[in-house]
């Protein structure tokens, strides 16, 4: 595998295991988005990921919301070598603006991981 591709057997896609996310999972706060963390029992040595934007925080514009996802991918993409492997993750964009670019998401996503490392 590319290590800057991201496959279909890194996305976490099921209700279930997302929703065991929020609940079992570590909370970490970034400056535009949150994300939870939870070592899975079973060692893949993938970490798997679901992104998440609310309806709400756009005024229910499908578009934005859909560009904000990509964005959010993209930056993930790029640094999800930071984290060790076998994790499940789930991203949430909690304060994105229609001019935020891929940089800044991929700014604060790199120094969340590299806090949660750390600890």
């Amino acid at each position: 595998m590319r290590p800057y591709s991201f496959a279909r057997k890194e996305r976490l896609k099921k209700a279930s295991l997302i929703s065991g996310v929020f609940d079992k999972g570590v909370f970490l706060k970034g400056r535009s988005v949150n994300i939870y963390l939870l070592k899975r029992d079973i060692d893949l040595p993938v970490n798997r990921a679901a992104f998440i934007i609310k309806k709400n925080l756009h005024n229910k514009k499908l578009v934005l919301r859909n560009r904000f996802r990509r964005l959010l991918r993209e930056a993930y993409r790029k640094t999800k070598h930071l984290l060790p492997q076998g994790y499940d993750i789930v991203i949430l964009a909690k304060n994105v603006k229609p001019h935020t670019s891929s940089v800044l998401l991929e700014a604060d996503l790199a120094n969340v991981f590299k806090k949660y490392v750390e600890k």
